[in-house]
């Protein structure tokens, strides 16, 4: 297991949970399997196939895997059924389907259908900070991880947790360290990837990838009144990742000094594998979370102290 996106929402007071207590509370929002007439479900499922944990814990950090199934019926596969179902009322009573009719011929045909359309699952790691009380979702985009985080809430029954909401203005930050790289904080250097856009209503965009970011064509885009919305940076570097305009982290990459650790590890156990992957991310992330949201004034102050 490698965290590649990091979707952080802030708890607003103290977890109280132990590790037998989300053990209890997961295995009760256990994912169902997916009936023959269900457009999908969703829930919970062990982080190891073949194990049947539900959580595991490792220096403070919950790992679970939630899991939500959906039920696939191409929409041209319906309409492929519901033209030859008309086409074949209209050959063989000599009149024409009308619209409300059509609209009960695809209710049917659906209804049919959807018991042989086959399933699709989408599992997406979550962990649970207990020590710093944060919720991280390994989602590319913050709409999934909002459905995540309310399938956990659901779980928990209560989850005081809020996106981070810092007194520094992401873009505008970040647009400044590309154009005076000095600024970032300490140990955080840029990448060779940038997003820009314009902050007028064209929202006009422009992407760098595999290039220095400092060359004056880049900057010339921020005279020119864009912004920086995604920003290539790097951090003591033991971890390289993107950072965008809601302070989440994409496309997270080991670099030199954790992926020799990473390789290093020898196990033919897979629990033992996802503790040991998860025990070598744990600081280097816990740091990451605490240096960047600090910057940002996105931590409480609780938080800050428990970093």
């Amino acid at each position: 297991m490698w965290i590649r996106n990091l979707c952080v929402f802030l708890g607003s007071e103290p977890f109280a949970w132990s590790a037998a207590e989300l053990e209890t509370k997961l295995t009760e929002a256990l994912c169902p399997e997916c009936a023959a007439q269900s457009t999908g479900t969703h829930g919970f499922v062990p982080p190891v196939k073949g194990d049947v944990a539900m959580v595991h814990v490792v220096d403070g950090l919950a790992i679970c895997l939630h899991q939500e199934i959906s039920r696939v019926l191409p929409g041209a596969v319906l309409a492929a059924e519901v033209d030859e179902r008309v086409d074949r009322i209209e050959a063989g009573e000599g009149r024409k389907v009308s619209r409300r009719e059509r609209a009960d011929i695809r209710d049917q045909a659906h209804f049919e259908l959807l018991p042989r359309a086959f399933t699709r699952a989408r599992r997406t790691p979550v962990v649970i900070d207990l020590h710093n009380h944060q919720v991280w979702v390994d989602a590319s985009s913050e709409k999934r991880a909002e459905t995540v985080v309310g399938s956990l809430r659901d779980a928990l029954v209560s989850l005081p947790v809020t996106r981070p909401a810092g007194n520094i203005a992401p873009a505008a930050e970040m647009s400044l360290w590309l154009d005076e790289p000095e600024r970032l904080p300490a140990g955080f250097a840029p990448g060779d990837r940038a997003a820009l856009e314009s902050t007028d209503e064209a929202r006009a965009s422009v992407r760098v990838t595999a290039m220095d970011v400092q060359r004056d064509e880049v900057r010339a885009h921020l005279a020119a009144g864009m912004q920086v919305v995604r920003l290539n940076l790097a951090m003591d570097d033991a971890i390289e990742f993107d950072l965008d305009e809601s302070l989440d982290l994409k496309r997270i990459r080991a670099l030199d000094v954790i992926q020799e650790d990473l390789d290093a590890l020898e196990t033919e156990d897979a629990v033992a594998e996802l503790q040991a992957r998860v025990s070598i991310q744990a600081q280097p992330l816990r740091d990451l979370i605490a240096r960047l949201y600090g910057h940002f004034g996105a931590l409480s102050a609780d938080a800050s102290r428990a970093a």
